[in-house]
């Protein structure tokens, strides 16, 4: 420890000397024996250096403050007090790093963080691994679009039961929201039934906004769909997967092959990106797009797709397998014939049009 003891008497010479530069310089070599020492280190030799580091902290410039919260974000026996004022600080350039990283701080903290600060430091606290429902309680009641969007598709973290109702109320509203709860598996069936409701509803007012001749045919399909929800514990697909199968969709296209045969084939196959991938680039879809309707907790998305492409119900009823399980119930079947059969091809075919525009609006 003795270049500490020749560093705490530059750190004491550096703040007499009021030299900005002297202080930054004296506070980086200070830091960065502390992140060489830190595996050897107990909390009493720790809680040494927080003494000195904090000291130094409040008399340095802005960038110098951002460069240790860099450092010590990292550190898993950061010192408590040091991490703590930086967590605090009002410039998220500075608050930031330890708000997304540093396990040192405490819960009491973060919610009071999050209570007090605005967007920007709700937005580095919504991405943390492991946050508990005291702190996502807050960040979905204050924080904005950004910030409820990206707590819920935060896996890591918990919600309360009211934190999970206020989720699902802000996604009446929010279409990417309710998207992102629809992938989460902690999610009651009490709960997806009211987003799926809410989509229905927003889709209707969509369709009917637009004065469609078709919209009352569009609604009855929709409501035919959207009241049946899909088997608990069905599979999903990964966009990695989806993005990986386009090169094999495409040559599929450019051996002439791609159609509902080697579609079927591939579900029999049980290659269902492929498969999906393949039916987009028919559909003209985007595979995310895709993904989206095979994940959705409920067959609405897909009828359209497959009814649009004009594929047959053999094919589709393979969609609910691969979705479902190899042997979907009865129930499920009879309710998706039913719809299937009641829906048109031009009239899929419309709402898919409408469902790419809106994505193709909704990006940057």
């Amino acid at each position: 420890m003795q270049a500490f003891s020749s560093l705490v008497r530059d750190v004491e010479d550096a703040i007499a000397s009021g030299e900005d530069a002297r202080r930054a310089d004296t506070l980086r070599r200070l830091s960065g024996l502390f992140v060489e020492l830190s595996p050897q280190l107990n909390e009493d030799h720790v809680g040494v250096f927080d003494e000195v580091i904090v000291r130094l902290a409040h008399e340095i410039e802005f960038r110098a403050r951002v460069e240790l919260a860099e450092r010590l974000a990292d550190v898993s026996n950061a010192p408590r007090r040091t991490v703590r004022d930086l967590a605090f600080d009002q410039s998220i350039e500075i608050a930031g790093p330890i708000l997304e990283r540093s396990t040192r701080l405490e819960e009491r903290d973060l919610v009071a963080i999050a209570r007090e600060r605005g967007q920007d430091h709700l937005l580095a606290l919504s991405v943390r691994q492991n946050l508990t429902e005291a702190v996502t309680d807050v960040l979905v009641t204050r924080g904005d679009q950004r910030v409820v969007q990206t707590v819920a598709g935060n896996k890591t973290a918990a919600f309360s039961n009211m934190g999970f109702d206020t989720l699902v109320q802000r996604a009446m509203a929010d279409p990417r929201l309710q998207g992102i709860l629809e992938t989460r598996g902690d999610l009651t069936n009490e709960r997806l039934e009211m987003l799926v409701t809410a989509a229905k509803e927003r889709a209707q007012r969509d369709l009917l906004a637009r004065g469609d001749e078709d919209a009352d045919l569009i609604s009855e399909a929709l409501q035919a769909g959207a009241d049946n929800l899909l088997a608990e514990g069905s599979t999903i697909v990964l966009l990695e997967d989806l993005i990986a199968a386009a090169p094999r969709a495409e040559a599929l296209e450019k051996r002439g092959e791609l159609n509902e045969e080697a579609v079927a084939r591939l579900l029999r196959e049980n290659k269902v990106a492929d498969a999906l991938v393949a039916i987009g680039r028919l559909a003209k879809m985007e595979p995310e797009l895709m993904g989206q309707a095979y994940n959705a907790p409920h067959f609405d998305p897909l009828l359209f797709v497959v009814k649009g492409v004009r594929f047959g119900w053999p094919t589709f009823k393979l969609l609910l397998g691969a979705k479902v399980g190899k042997n979907p119930p009865q129930s499920l079947l009879k309710t998706s014939f039913a719809s299937f059969e009641a829906l048109s091809a031009p009239t899929a075919q419309r709402v898919m049009r409408f469902v790419v525009a809106k994505q193709k609006m909704a990006k940057p």
